[in-house]
């Protein structure tokens, strides 16, 4: 017979070895657990803020193509040399603020969300400066900032939606390909 279901044969040595293996192996599987849970919550939180992320931009994109139309259509005033177009792009919207989301995202994904309303902000200060100095081309400049940066929302939201397997968005309206007919 096997001396280890012999309690007469156990000495303490061989109790404080089967302890320590037990203790270890315990805090292995214990800490195991908790490491894989809190990875797996990262990347909920990661995705379920790519997803706010991701129907933001798109809205913005929607708003940008509605900027591009409502100039289209701008009614020229008499007397005036120019028709009467909207020279501010869309408000961004605020981003969300879920910081320890935002550090569970892919870095470069998160540089991108990050910057983007900086790019608006150049263009909008590119239109300002065209209206300011060279009015000729404000209809122009006007056309090209709001369509790039409604092109660069479709596309940030479309790598947050694939990085992050969320799905295809399913506009009504594909703005995007419009947009990009713009440029």
């Amino acid at each position: 017979m096997n001396d280890i279901f012999n309690p007469a044969a156990w000495d303490w040595l061989s109790i404080g070895k089967a302890a320590v293996g037990a203790g270890i192996g315990t805090a292995a599987v214990q800490g195991g657990y908790a490491l894989y849970r809190d990875r797996t919550q990262k990347k909920e939180k990661a995705a379920y803020l790519a997803l706010r992320l991701a129907v933001l931009l798109e809205g913005y994109a929607s708003k940008c193509c509605d900027f591009y139309f409502d100039n289209l259509n701008a009614l020229e005033p008499r007397d005036e040399p120019y028709p009467a177009w909207r020279t501010d792009l869309p408000e961004m919207p605020e981003l969300p603020d879920d910081t320890e989301a935002w550090r569970a995202m892919d870095k470069k994904l998160l540089a991108k969300c990050l910057e983007f309303p900086n790019r608006v902000r150049a263009s909008q200060n590119a239109i300002e400066a065209c209206a300011e100095y060279t009015m000729d081309d404000l209809g122009v400049t006007l056309d090209e900032q709001a369509s790039a940066r409604g092109v660069e929302a479709c596309e940030i939201a479309a790598l947050l939606r694939s990085t992050y397997k969320l799905g295809r968005a399913e506009p009504v309206f594909d703005y995007h390909s419009r947009l990009q007919q713009v440029l």
